[in-house]
């Protein structure tokens, strides 16, 4: 059987470092699920289908599992598209009478250090699917922790693999004899003594194992209804009774909201989901182990040899017999055994894993009783090393480590050997094209493809090599190293040439920068512009996608950035700061991420916020940590605006690592009951909203999922007022919400030709927005979060360009301002401007109009790519 091991990523701005073991019949993942491996999975083409097993290595800390709920929400997806599709050709095979066929998938399972289970368990109230056996694997012991490895059996093996669990203790300690006691990381997010879980850890570890089997494989049923008094009822919930007939209707009378008298009547509800039902998970410890893993493949038995089985007069139906280990009968009474036939046992073939993120692991590390284990090492032929800091490449016991097993081939993932190269080559290819249309608005990707020379940090001759993405060793059937399958990078010279060759597009791409140069033009944007404050407000389109990354777009995530203010984010999907530090560079985002002032999360679907864990514990290490902020001054606080279940998260979270503190401040903004007026407005205003630079925040209940909401925010002391939609249907109330909105940001999921999908998934179409903005009088609209159905821009019809799109129902001067001479620059009639958004565009709010002026050469550009 063919098998190989797989570099799937490096250490990048968008990635982390991650392995992939590659079977005729299955797949694993080795190393860290950071954010943005699911995408990487989607751009390397490389279907989630196949996973079953993911074995984490390192801590359980969001920089290694961050991508761990998304991933799982990927390949329950898969897993649920393979079923039905099984589902449906069994049916068809039993038509025929055809025997059906097997399932095969069986469960995912997760192999991790401690805290695994809690970490899944945080997110109960927002990842949960029906039918996906999810199966977590808790290391919470030391195997070897007597200090020897003379058994040769692995901790854990199937078919295919034998693995080894190797913990690493920090500071050199070993995993004490009780399994619950926790070790400190002084180096880490902990910052706390060791201390124990409460006394009945078993009972908390089974209760955080409840939550999640509950969250993927309870026996919940949506029509499942319960019968409840009316004034016990939990809102918001939709509820029913049983009219004079028996039958069930849809109840619309007064709710137990605290201020309508309600009958004394009984209520159907539906049961919520399993896991929703515990409140609160019991607390755990934060644990600075380890993991790493050896991994070997399976023994395979010797060739079997035909000729000496006939020879010895075994019948051919017995051959299966002895390859499966039986002894049978040949001539002349002789019992042939399967060693008389069988050529001897083929040892597997293997690799380690380690990571080995500080210098104070040093000592575990070399410590471990399994590099002295002949019978485990025996057929090792390369160690992966995942490394944080260069002190550990720099520390001479390593060096000697390495040098001592020069025999293995030692390989380095780290971002002091690897590149900060583009591993997502199709947005990275679509930002450098249009750079070249338009570079005020489209930056390029910052990026690196020269490795750091190991001198660099004092290592003039290293026993070891940089990894490369897609660089493999092949295991079986034969023993080879395939470094020249590793990935080229993204070759920016060809891209160019193949935009230069595109006449059209660069004489639309010449025209607009004459337009904008036009003195008449910019004289105009002046007059029109001249009422609208922080003109130099930077929006920054971080991720334009919906429901899941793409290759083309990454999920939610829109920046606001005020110059001389500070900044705020709109939602923020998985891999929120990777897009920051491609836009921006390292150094750049972390400038903004200091100077945050607040997050707002518009709803707990996962698209939308999982990249914010990242982007507040960066931010804790830039306020509070080893980098403070330069200026000095007390660091301000950072405002989470959400929903009362994410800070619910966040809290959870926080045992595991303590990235929150008091550089963050919970503003929840919960769905309010409509009231008597039909209004589910939220107002917060005052002394508490000026501490994140706002005089006022606004939510209300939109129509998606239970909790969200849109919001517009008011800046301090300018009156610059900006408008998010989220995910929602078109909203009056958010229309009054956002009167007189400087910007809009609203989501356009769908084109208008799937008006019912957008009607069934309870979302807009491009007209359904623009609609929005017109009743709201918004200034400037940005369009965003497309459908994953369109890879690389909306469908904006046949005939019709983004102006006519928008134009379709002109706003009154009340609610546009004073009309426009045709000709004019934008996208919509009266003052609206109207921009769609593409991953890394940035674009001042006094620009809008500019921008407009590049979209045929945008739209013809596309045209081409839809094409590829």
């Amino acid at each position: 059987m063919l098998n190989w091991v797989e570099v799937l990523s490096t250490p990048t701005a968008d990635t982390g470092a991650c392995l992939a073991v590659h079977f005729d019949n299955r797949r694993y993942l080795f190393g860290n699920v950071s954010e943005g491996t699911q995408r990487l999975l989607v751009q390397r083409r490389m279907s989630a289908r196949n996973i079953e097993d993911i074995f984490l290595t390192g801590s359980i800390n969001w920089q290694n599992t961050g991508g761990l709920l998304g991933m799982i929400l990927t390949i329950g997806d898969a897993a649920a598209g393979a079923k039905a599709a099984l589902k449906e050709e069994n049916e068809k095979r039993a038509a025929k009478g055809q025997k059906e066929k097997p399932a095969s998938f069986a469960a995912l399972n997760i192999h991790g250090p401690r805290n695994l289970t809690h970490l899944l368990a945080t997110a109960r109230k927002f990842v949960f699917r029906q039918g996906f056996p999810l199966r977590p694997h808790e290391i919470r012991t030391d195997p070897r922790a007597h200090g020897t490895c003379t058994a040769k059996e692995p901790d854990w093996q199937d078919g295919n693999l034998r693995v080894w669990h190797v913990p690493l203790a920090h500071k050199g300690r070993r995993w004490r004899k009780r399994s619950h006691e926790a070790l400190s990381d002084s180096e880490g997010d902990n910052g706390k003594g060791a201390q124990d879980e409460p006394l009945d850890a078993e009972t908390a570890h089974q209760i955080r194992a409840k939550a999640v089997h509950d969250m993927f494989d309870s026996g919940w049923k949506l029509d499942t209804l319960k019968e409840v008094p009316l004034n016990t009822v939990k809102l918001p919930a939709t509820l029913f009774m049983r009219d004079a007939s028996g039958h069930i209707v849809k109840y619309d009378g007064p709710l137990p909201n605290g201020r309508d008298l309600v009958p004394d009547i009984k209520v159907l509800v539906r049961s919520p989901w399993p896991s929703a039902l515990i409140d609160s998970l019991p607390p755990t410890t934060q644990y600075a182990e380890s993991m790493c893993y050896i991994v070997k493949n399976q023994a395979r038995r010797g060739k079997f040899k035909v000729d000496e089985a006939r020879r010895l007069g075994v019948a051919q139906t017995n051959f299966k017999r002895l390859t499966a280990g039986e002894s049978v009968p040949g001539k002349d009474n002789l019992t042939v055994t399967p060693e008389m036939v069988l050529e001897p046992t083929i040892e597997g073939h293997g690799f380690i894993i380690v990571e080995v993120p500080y210098i104070s692991y040093i000592e575990s590390f070399l410590s471990r009783p399994e590099w002295a284990a002949e019978d485990v090492m025996r057929g090792i032929e390369a160690m992966y090393w995942i490394i944080k800091s260069p002190e550990v490449l720099q520390d001479s016991r390593i060096m000697s480590f390495m040098q001592e097993r020069s025999s293995m081939k030692h390989i380095i993932l780290s971002r002091d050997t690897c590149p900060n190269h583009l591993p997502l080559v199709s947005p990275a290819s679509e930002a450098i094209k249009l750079n070249r249309i338009d570079p005020d608005r489209f930056p390029i990707p910052t990026y690196s493809n020269k490795p750091n020379p190991p001198e660099s940090f004092g290592v003039p001759d290293p026993p070891y090599q940089a990894a490369q993405a897609g660089a493999g060793l092949q295991l079986a059937p034969q023993v080879i190293f395939q470094d020249d399958k590793a990935a080229p990078y993204l070759d920016t010279a060809q891209v160019l040439k193949e935009i230069h060759g595109q006449s059209e597009v660069i004489a639309l791409a010449n025209a607009a920068k004459a337009k904008v140069s036009d003195p008449a033009f910019l004289a105009a944007i002046e007059e029109a512009d001249k009422d609208i404050p922080n003109r130099d407000m930077e929006v920054v389109a971080l991720g334009t996608g919906s429901a899941l990354p793409s290759k083309n777009r990454n999920v939610s995530a829109t920046l606001i950035r005020v110059p001389g203010h500070g900044s705020y984010l709109l939602d923020c999907g998985e891999n929120t700061l990777g897009q920051l530090r491609r836009v921006y560079g390292f150094e750049g985002a972390d400038e903004i991420v200091r100077d945050l002032r607040a997050i707002f999360i518009s709803h707990l679907h996962a698209d939308h916020h999982l990249g914010a864990v990242s982007v507040i514990r960066r931010h804790r290490d830039l306020r509070y940590g080893s980098s403070p902020s330069p200026d000095g001054d007390a660091p301000r606080p950072l405002g989470i605006i959400a929903h009362a279940h994410f800070h619910d998260f966040l809290t959870e979270y926080k045992d595991v690592e303590a990235y929150l503190g008091a550089n963050v401040e919970r503003l929840v903004m919960n769905e309010q009951p409509r009231s008597r007026t039909g209004r589910s407005t939220r107002v917060a205003d005052g002394a508490r909203t000026l501490r994140y630079g706002l005089s006022r925040v606004e939510t209300c209940f939109v129509d998606h999922c239970h909790g969200a909401m849109a919001v517009a925010l008011t800046l301090h002391p300018s009156g610059l007022k900006v408008a998010y939609s989220g995910d929602c249907r078109p909203s009056a109330e958010f229309a009054a919400v956002g009167r007189g909105a400087h910007l809009l940001v609203h989501e356009s999921t769908f084109d208008d030709e799937l008006a019912g999908d957008a009607l069934a998934k309870k979302h807009c179409t491009m007209s359904e927005a623009l609609g929005v903005a017109r009743l709201m009088g918004a200034r400037r609209v940005l369009l965003t979060h497309f459908s994953q159905r369109y890879p690389k821009i909306p469908v904006i019809g046949p005939d019709a360009g983004p102006a006519e799109v928008a134009a379709e129902s002109p706003p009154s001067s009340e609610e546009g301002g004073a009309g426009k001479k045709e000709g004019d620059a934008g996208a919509a009639a009266g003052d609206m401007s109207v921009l769609f958004a593409f991953d890394y565009m940035r674009v001042k709010l006094g620009d809008f109009r500019k921008a407009e002026a590049f979209l045929p050469a945008v739209q013809k550009l596309y045209e081409g790519l839809e094409k590829d």
